[in-house]
């Protein structure tokens, strides 16, 4: 195999370093209404159509120096790319310059001075740290590229987590949840939550509006006993919530609505978080739980969107949880449905926000993880559910081209449930879909994981959704490294994309801003 290299259009950051992270994403512009194709399929159109969820089941750097065009260097360094020279000891990108002492790194090294080399650690001796970016060298096959060693290492959950805030100018703050929550039982309840009357409260929403309401800038704890309960749930405010079940198995706390895009809205039965703005229900409007505010957990419990499986069509959108807040932790969370089960977002185009998720559980059968949030997928379980169709997507990240990093999925499995055969589904899709009418080409890094023979192995990639974009090596940011299992880059055929495959798997619309009351 020939390593190749492939890298984005250079995109000014807070520190001025060019990032790439795959390729560019000049090969397909895409519409800003309408609904999403599917895998292999044209563009739609149309509004948005999406799955139902199935019914609730048992189961489981630095730099002190700045960076200019034409500008001099600290400490008599002049700046390089435009006719000027490196300052001592430094390389400088593209048109910038490196403060005393700093080196860039083509393969994740640390530079003395402190400046953050291609693989994102921070050096010492800085003030500033630099954005994180990462450089996609990789080896495969155009339809199924596979990250190299050095450019794997900087893949990592410390770097898809560094930063945050405004593309163009994020802010690096390193924050690192890997080392997980704490148990349940070394939390001491702020408020209990139970059905029967013998907690503080009767509802989750009850309990939360009440931490709102608290005035509290230090973290709440919500316990939620055992039980079943049906309602809409938001988080938003600016007490730090974490909501848990004292028990590890997480089926004994369900949380399940079953609104759905298209479903007539009664107004008895909106989310305050996505308030519908038509007559009918949207993609965030029809989220179970939807969290807006920073620093959210939750933990041992379950979240799910129960609209009837094939009650109205195979492709309507229905939500189990949207999280748009920043640095928010969900662990041992499992999250129910079907088409768009889960949506990681932002707040609006221009914002990057974080969550991350630790031995947890997804499951649905199209795009079932899907949005422009950056999110880490750790040690998870990810579920391809048959009852429905067998051939279609299980992410569609639509990250921001400007965005370095949007999903990472590492050291989890991919599995298909019993029903599934053999190398029908596909990993995913980028998702299209901007109000730029440029590709977010979408972002995705799949890696040190298990993978199901239900996945397709020559060609486990389908077209982007919204503008039919071929999958490409050169024109993409999907990749994976070291994955294991059936499923994984080591096999035959497992079948090319065609415009027949899962034809009217249409995910939504993306938001262009915060959604109605997110705040």
């Amino acid at each position: 195999m020939v390593m190749k290299r492939y890298l984005v259009a250079p995109v000014t950051t807070l520190c001025l370093v060019v990032f790439a992270c795959s390729s560019s994403s000049n090969n397909g512009s895409a519409p800003n209404t309408g609904g999403k194709a599917g895998p292999g399929g044209a563009a739609s159109g149309g509004g948005s159509v999406a799955a139902g969820g199935s019914a609730v089941t048992g189961g489981s750097s630095t730099s002190s120096g700045t960076v200019a065009s034409g500008g001099s260097a600290p400490n008599g360094g002049t700046t390089a790319g435009s006719g000027g020279t490196t300052p001592t000891g430094g390389t400088a990108t593209t048109g910038g310059t490196m403060p005393t002492g700093g080196t860039t790194s083509g393969s994740g090294g640390l530079s003395a001075g402190g400046t953050t080399a291609t693989g994102g650690a921070i050096g010492t001796g800085g003030s500033t740290p630099l954005a994180v970016t990462c450089t996609a060298e990789y080896t495969g096959s155009e339809t199924r590229p596979q990250l190299t060693d050095a450019s794997a290492a900087c893949f990592t959950v410390q770097n898809y987590l560094a930063q945050a805030g405004t593309i163009g100018a994020l802010v690096r703050d390193n924050w690192d949840p890997s080392a997980g929550l704490p148990p349940a039982g070394s939390y001491t309840p702020t408020y209990t939550v139970a059905a029967d009357g013998s907690g503080t409260h009767t509802t989750v929403q009850d309990a939360i509006t009440a931490a709102n309401g608290s005035g509290n800038s230090t973290r709440v704890y919500i316990l939620v006993k055992p039980g079943s309960y049906r309602e809409l749930v938001c988080v938003k405010g600016s007490a730090p919530i974490t909501l848990y079940g004292a028990d590890a198995d997480a089926t004994k706390v369900t949380i399940a609505f079953d609104n759905y895009n298209g479903k007539t809205v009664d107004s008895s039965k909106t989310n305050a978080c996505s308030l519908p703005t038509g007559t009918t229900y949207g993609t965030s409007g029809s989220s179970t739980f939807f969290v807006s505010a920073a620093g959210f957990q939750a933990q041992n419990l379950t979240i799910a969107n129960d609209f009837a499986e094939g009650s109205l069509t195979s492709n309507i959108q229905a939500v189990a949880l949207t999280v748009q807040g920043d640095q928010a932790v969900f662990q041992n969370v499992r999250l129910i449905g079907n088409q768009d089960t889960l949506q990681v977002k932002s707040s609006k185009l221009t914002i990057v926000a974080r969550s991350y998720f630790k031995n947890s559980t997804i499951e649905g059968d199209t795009d079932f993880i899907f949005g422009r949030g950056t999110a880490v997928f750790d040690g998870c379980t990810i579920t391809y559910v048959s009852g429905r169709k067998t051939d279609s997507t299980n992410i569609a990240p639509s990250t921001e081209t400007a965005n370095p990093f949007g999903f990472l999925i590492v050291k989890s499995k991919m599995v298909g449930d019993s029903g599934m055969p053999t190398g029908t589904a596909y990993l995913g899709r980028a998702w299209d879909d901007s109000t730029a009418g440029a590709a977010p080409n979408g972002q995705a890094v799949i890696r040190d994981t298990e993978i199901g023979g239900h996945i397709r192995i020559a060609a486990p990639w389908a077209i982007a959704a919204t503008s039919g974009r071929a999958f490409s090596a050169s024109g993409n940011r999907l990749c994976e490294y070291e994955n294991t299992g059936p499923g994984a880059a080591i096999g035959s055929d497992g079948g090319v994309a065609t415009d027949a495959d899962a034809a009217g798997d249409v995910p939504a619309t993306q938001d262009a801003s915060a959604d109605v009351s997110a705040n």
